[in-house]
């Protein structure tokens, strides 16, 4: 039995890996620096920053009125008492006045209105118009201490600082408040430059005035800040606030011991001192005061309100803007405000001030946000990844990233443009190089859908040849042998799934498509170890397909005629499913009939009716039913019932048709011809067009033809349109069939018909049955030449085998009762010649030949012949010893007689048969010829000693034994032997009494 399963393309459960990503907060960067960075931090800022606050530089005094000319003390009487615009009365008295001897002076005083007013810019050009050689000492110290305080305040380079410098000395040199006022800014330069200590001795002396001291105190308490630990600085501060209460009220200086509680860890109060600064109109943070703020708000996890002074800290551009953006993500993540948190992580990446490390981290943690908040935007996401990759390739975080690409890949379901990006990647890794086959194995899954097979097999291809990880490469040859199978390519199919398993990461899947690729190609052996294999490694879920590969292994043993075998496999398939299963139910059931257990094949189909009424093998489980009541001898209603419901309930399936056909032949052969003609008639009705229906018209044309009925058939065939109306040839067949039924009735009478027949049809196919059964005649009535005439015309070799083969055995009596031994070995060389022929008749041919060939004494045909049946494997043992015996025989006759004792030689154990003892009794002759008397006598002793049933061969046996006797000189003994057998030999063969006289009278001669 071959089973035919259709194969439905296997859709494979390939699971993509998805990257777990911790949670987002555990990942970000811990953004509370150490007390020496934060240290550092501030003397970076003082080192670019002149005192660190530009707010903070001291005030400028007014200058004293030293000129008595009337025009200038009224401009100056005016900006002091009436206007409020003093620029604007400057410049209308230079204007008004441009030789005035106070013009120096007013210039002078214009410059520092503009510094009162924040223009120092403008401030610093003024002063450069101003001839300074024009002005008193006094007025000198001034200019340069003013043209020094717009330099510190817009210092840009060393240069700048240095000039700075040099104006201050000079200035200092002034006896008057300007003097003191020089010296702080130089305290200030020292810090500017590091040197720490001078700027502490400046700002600790005692010489200065009430109005400087408390500035000074101030610029020790910051210095203090920034050089110090927070614990001595806070102390100096709270010495300040005692001292001089309103310099420790300013707003900048409450920044500065704001950020030392923050630098000192203590968030509490560094947020209650920095706080209310936010909400002053006329002081704006600085960038360091607003990070203090924002971070310390963060670490007490008031998120919402660490935004604003992370925000205003973000605008610097210098790293503390970095670190502000980064916090800021922080802070909005913690928010759950996921977009605008990966936009301040982007933003902090690329900041002109971001370290590497916060470029670092800022750049992770966007990256995570945008692939969790943007996914859509694969290209933007995975631009980031790459960029994070290449630039810092020592990162901790390298791993992960390279694991969230090949997420991202994995989940991308459009794999075409994940393959061009992996293609355009410079970044090279094993995770990518993974990612890449998994995109290849889906493209390849893709293209086989869409029947694509040429892209398909690139894209597999590519998957095997980067081979990164071992599941998907067992997936892709997976994939090929499942397309390979559908479309019936099983030697591919095979070859692919062999090479998924030597993965050692494939499926239970792949064995299972094996199997069938080598089921399909008949190696049911090797298809049975797959399926096993299969069963063995598949899970328990997979209950459906472990039925069908256990249903399969059970066809194996069935094809292999292990039907008990095959039989504990079925019912291993139908256990296995909860309930049952209806295919591998069908085969036991077939298994019982193939037994003739036709009770038990019923049961099992009723079964099959019963639990699985939506089962596909319905229609044929009705027709094996009805079959199987009918080889049961069961009454013949009952099969008559279950055919009838068969064409009810399926008429359009062929088990329909093949049931109608049952149906008719089950009333003929109970009798009921009529209705079996009925039956007949109406599957012809109902399917008029399908093969069965000419398998019922040809059965009624023979039921017709029994009855002596042809006619009648003929006009009921001329009805049934142009398909199955009888043809000419079909009309000469008939009438064939009708002379052949007369023929067994009665030969004599009719001949004559069967001889016009053969006239009136000579070109008919049974014009050649009929010369057969005249030929067959005249054979029997004596009239040999008429018969061997006929006979020669039938066996020509473009005659049918139906008609040839029995013309030339015919032929062969024929030349055999005429002496014609010639002719009869040509006969029997003619049918051994015919191809095709089962085996037992060829070789029943071929051992006639060997006889005729044998008779004919052409010794070597016989021979050839012999030896070529020889060779076959299913030869009976009477038969090979005939064909020993008969090629011995040929090659006696030939003078090969070592051949001819060589091929005896396997005869000489089974002389129990005629063709053993006769081969034995030769063997032994041609021994005693070859002069060997006594080697002959053993074997002959031996012979007789043991007896054999041949009573011929054992008296031929004693014949040679006593020409032993003789030719060794023992005449006597020899005599004694052949009275013996002469007294005792029962046979009949006349030639074994003529031997005896012979020898007995030869004896007598040489007395």
């Amino acid at each position: 039995m071959t089973t035919k399963k259709t194969i439905k393309r296997l859709i494979l459960s390939l699971g993509c890996a998805s990257l777990a990503l911790s949670p987002l907060a555990s990942q970000v960067l811990e953004v509370r620096p150490d007390r020496t960075i934060l240290t550092q931090l501030q003397q970076d800022f003082v080192s670019r920053n002149y005192v660190g606050f530009r707010h903070d530089l001291p005030r400028l005094r007014a200058l004293p009125l030293l000129t008595e000319h009337q025009p200038y003390r009224e401009a100056v009487a005016r900006l002091m008492t009436e206007e409020t615009s003093p620029d604007a009365v400057l410049t209308r008295f230079l204007k008004e006045h441009p030789g005035s001897l106070d013009r120096p002076s007013a210039e002078l005083l214009l410059a520092l209105v503009y510094v009162d007013q924040g223009l120092l810019p403008l401030a610093r050009t003024q002063l450069e118009q101003v001839k300074r050689s024009a002005l008193s000492p006094r007025e000198a110290a001034q200019y340069d201490l003013a043209l020094a305080y717009t330099i510190l305040a817009d210092q840009r380079s060393a240069a700048d600082l240095d000039e700075a410098q040099r104006l201050l000395l000079s200035a200092s040199e002034d006896s008057s408040i300007i003097g003191e006022q020089a010296l702080i800014y130089l305290g200030s330069v020292a810090w500017a430059r590091g040197d720490i200590q001078e700027a502490r001795a400046i700002f600790s002396r005692n010489d200065y005035s009430s109005d400087l001291a408390p500035e000074a105190a101030y610029q020790l308490a910051l210095l203090s800040f920034a050089t110090e630990d927070a614990k001595t600085a806070q102390r100096r501060a709270s010495d300040l606030q005692r001292r001089y209460p309103e310099m420790a009220s300013r707003a900048s200086f409450q920044s500065v011991i704001g950020q030392s509680y923050y630098a000192d860890g203590n968030y509490d109060q560094a947020i209650r001192t920095l706080q209310p600064l936010q909400e002053l109109e006329d002081y704006k943070p600085t960038a360091e005061e607003s990070y203090a703020l924002g971070t310390s708000l963060y670490a007490k996890g008031r998120y919402e309100e660490a935004l604003r002074p992370l925000s205003a800290a973000s605008e610097s551009s210098s790293a503390i803007g970095a670190q502000g953006l980064f916090l800021l993500g922080n802070a909005r993540l913690k928010l759950q405000r996921t977009s605008e948190a990966a936009l301040a992580f982007s933003r902090a990446g690329q900041h002109p001030g971001a370290t590497e490390r916060v470029r670092e981290y800022a750049l992770y943690n966007g990256i995570l946000l945008q692939d969790e908040t943007q996914r859509s935007n694969f290209g933007q996401t995975v631009r980031m990844a790459e960029t994070f990759v290449t630039e810092f390739p020592n990162s901790s975080y390298r791993p992960q990233i390279l694991q969230l690409m090949k997420s991202i890949f994995l989940t991308n379901k459009d794999y075409a443009e994940s393959l061009a990006t992996l293609d355009r990647l410079q970044v090279k890794s094993a995770e990518l190089s993974e990612a890449k086959q998994y995109v290849l194995l889906r493209l390849g899954e893709g293209a086989l859908a869409s029947r694509d097979y040429a892209r398909a097999n690139d894209y597999l291809n590519r998957a095997v040849t980067l081979g990164t990880k071992n599941e998907y490469t067992a997936q892709a040859h997976l994939l090929a042998a499942s397309s390979a199978l559908e479309r019936g390519e099983y030697a591919a199919a095979e070859s692919a799934a062999s090479k998924s398993i030597a993965t050692g990461a494939a499926p239970a899947l792949a064995h299972y498509i094996q199997g069938y690729a080598r089921y399909n190609q008949k190696q049911y052996a090797t298809a049975y170890r797959s399926f096993e294999a299969f069963t063995q490694s598949s899970s328990g879920d997979d209950a459906l397909r472990r039925a069908d590969a256990l249903s399969r292994m059970g066809d194996c043993q069935l094809i292999q005629k292990k039907s008990a075998e095959a039989l504990a496999l079925y019912r291993r398939a139908d256990e296995g499913m909860p309930t049952g299963n209806d295919e591998a139910l069908y085969r036991i059931a077939t298994i019982y009939g193939r037994w003739g257990q036709y009770q038990k094949q019923i049961e099992t189909l009723d079964r099959i009716i019963k639990t699985h009424p939506e089962s596909t093998h319905l229609p044929e489980v009705l027709y094996d039913k009805g079959r199987a009541l009918v080889l049961s001898k069961a009454r013949p209603e009952e099969a008559t019932a279950v055919f009838n419901q068969l064409v009810k309930d399926y008429p359009d399936t062929q088990y329909a048709r093949l049931g109608a056909m049952e149906r008719a032949m089950l009333a003929y052969n109970n009798g009921r011809t009529e209705e079996a003609i009925k039956a007949y008639k109406d599957l012809i009705a109902r399917y008029p067009e399908s093969e069965e229906a000419r398998s019922a018209l040809s059965d009624l044309k023979n039921i017709y033809v029994s009855l002596d009925r042809v006619d009648e058939y003929t006009a009921y065939a001329s009805t049934l349109g142009k398909q199955l109306t009888p043809s000419e040839s079909e009309k000469a067949h008939l009438q064939y069939l009708s002379l052949e039924s007369r023929y067994k009735k009665d030969k004599n009478a009719s001949i004559a018909d069967l001889e016009s027949f053969v006239r009136s049809y000579p070109a008919s196919r049974e014009a050649g049955r009929a010369e057969l059964l005249l030929a067959g005649h005249y054979a029997q009535q004596g009239r040999s030449d008429e018969a061997e005439a006929l006979y020669k015309k039938l066996s020509a070799p473009a005659r049918s085998l139906d008609l040839r083969i029995p013309a030339l055995e015919a032929l062969t009596k024929i030349y055999n009762d005429g002496g014609k031994k010639r002719e009869a070995l040509d006969a029997w060389s003619s049918l051994y010649a015919i191809e095709g022929l089962e085996a037992p008749q060829h070789l029943r041919y071929g051992l006639a030949l060997s006889r005729a060939a044998y008779e004919a004494k052409d010794y070597k045909r016989s021979i050839t012949t012999t030896e070529s049946l020889l060779k076959r494997s299913d030869l009976p043992a009477a038969t090979q010893a005939e064909l020993l015996l008969i090629q011995g025989k040929s090659e006696e006759a030939t003078g090969a007689t070592g051949k001819a004792m060589k091929t005896y030689e396997p005869l000489l154990k089974n002389f129990d048969t005629a063709y053993g003892a006769e081969g034995y009794i030769r063997h032994s002759t041609l021994l005693f010829h070859a002069g060997k008397v006594k080697e002959t006598k053993k074997q002959l002793d031996a012979f007789i000693a043991k007896g054999t049933p041949q009573q011929y061969w054992l008296a031929r046996a004693f014949l040679l034994l006593a020409d032993c006797y003789h030719k060794q000189g023992e005449t006597y003994v020899a005599q004694q032997y052949l009275e013996s057998l002469r007294d005792n030999y029962k046979g009949t063969d006349d030639d074994i009494a003529q031997m005896i006289n012979e020898r007995l009278t030869s004896y007598q001669n040489k007395k």
